[in-house]
C-alpha cells in the first residue's frame, strides 16, 4: 500500500473511477493508442456524470520561477489525477513520473492505468505519499577523477543537475529541465550563457541555422539538459562539435527522463 489513511481520500469518487476504468478496459482491446484510450474514458465518466477535463494545464516550478507546463491526461476536480499507459508492464519510471505529476498538480489521488495487459492495472498513490521523501543530499565527486576537467567547477554543475531532478523528478519536456537548472545556476551564483542556435556551415559555406539550447558554464563547460528515453551515439558526436564550434574541450550530457539523472562528460582528444 503506499497511502496510510484511516480513511481513504475521495473514496466514493474513486470507486466511480475505477468502475470506469474497468469497463472500459472489458470493452476494449490492450494495445489500443492512449489517445483513443483517453477518449474511452472521457466518455465513460461523462454518462457516470463525473466532471473532468482533459489535459489540463499545471504550471511546473522550480524555487518559485515557473519553468515549464504539464499537461494532465484526466483530472477530475483536480482531486484526483488519471496518467493512463498502454504498455507491457508497469515500471519504476511510470510511478516516478506520476509522482513527479502529483506533487506539481497538487492533486489528493493519483491513479496509475495501464490498459497494455489482459486486465486494467490500476495503482493509487497520494499527495501525501509523494511528498514523503528524504532531504536531498549531494557527495561530492572525488576531485583527482581523471576523467574530468575542472573537478570543482564541474562537481558543482553535477550537484546542481541533481538537485535539479531531484526536485522535479522525471516525466517533463526538455525545456522545463533546461529552465530549471538555469535557475539553479542563478540561485548558486554560477555565470553562464545560454545559446539557443548555432549556425551550420559545409566547406565554409552556410547552410542554415541549428537549434542546440545549450548552457556554457563559466566560459568553461558545455551543458546539455533533456530527457529523451536513450541516447545514442549521436548525441556524443553533436556534444563534440558543439565543443570544437565553441573552442571548450568538456560538455556534459545531462537526461533527466529516467528514475535516476543520467550524466556523461565528452571530452575533445
Amino acid at each position: 500500500m503506499n497511502e496510510s489513511e484511516s480513511v481513504l481520500l475521495h473514496a466514493d469518487l474513486t470507486y466511480l473511477i475505477r468502475g470506469v476504468l474497468f469497463h472500459v478496459g472489458n470493452h476494449l482491446w490492450p494495445g489500443l493508442p492512449e489517445k483513443d484510450i483517453q477518449q474511452a474514458v472521457s466518455i465513460g465518466l461523462t454518462r457516470q456524470k463525473v466532471p473532468h477535463s482533459l489535459e489540463e494545464q499545471f504550471h511546473v516550478y522550480y524555487r518559485g520561477v515557473e519553468v515549464g507546463r504539464y499537461y494532465c491526461d484526466i483530472s477530475v476536480g483536480r482531486k484526483v489525477i488519471l496518467e493512463l499507459k498502454v504498455v507491457p508492464v508497469l515500471t519504476g519510471l511510470h510511478r516516478a513520473q506520476l509522482i513527479s505529476y502529483l506533487r506539481v498538480s497538487g492533486a489528493d489521488v493519483g491513479l496509475l492505468v495501464n490498459f497494455g495487459t489482459p486486465r486494467v492495472e490500476i495503482e493509487r498513490y497520494t499527495y501525501a505519499y509523494a511528498q514523503r521523501r528524504p532531504d536531498f543530499t549531494w557527495q561530492p565527486r572525488p576531485p583527482d577523477d581523471p576523467t574530468l576537467l575542472y573537478p570543482d567547477l564541474v562537481g558543482h554543475v553535477y550537484e546542481c543537475l541533481h538537485r535539479v531532478h531531484y526536485e522535479l523528478g522525471p516525466g517533463f519536456f526538455h525545456h522545463v529541465y533546461r529552465r530549471a537548472t538555469q535557475v539553479e545556476l542563478n540561485e548558486q551564483h554560477t555565470s553562464f550563457e545560454f545559446v539557443r542556435e548555432i549556425p551550420v556551415f559545409y566547406a565554409g559555406e552556410y547552410l542554415s541555422t541549428h537549434e542546440c539550447h545549450l548552457l556554457i558554464v563559466e566560459d568553461k563547460v558545455i551543458v546539455a539538459a533533456f530527457a529523451v528515453r536513450e541516447m545514442s551515439p549521436a548525441f556524443g558526436v553533436r556534444m563534440r562539435r558543439y565543443s570544437a564550434h565553441f573552442g571548450k574541450q568538456l560538455g556534459l550530457l545531462a537526461n533527466f527522463q529516467g528514475e535516476r539523472l543520467d550524466i556523461r562528460p565528452v571530452r575533445l582528444p
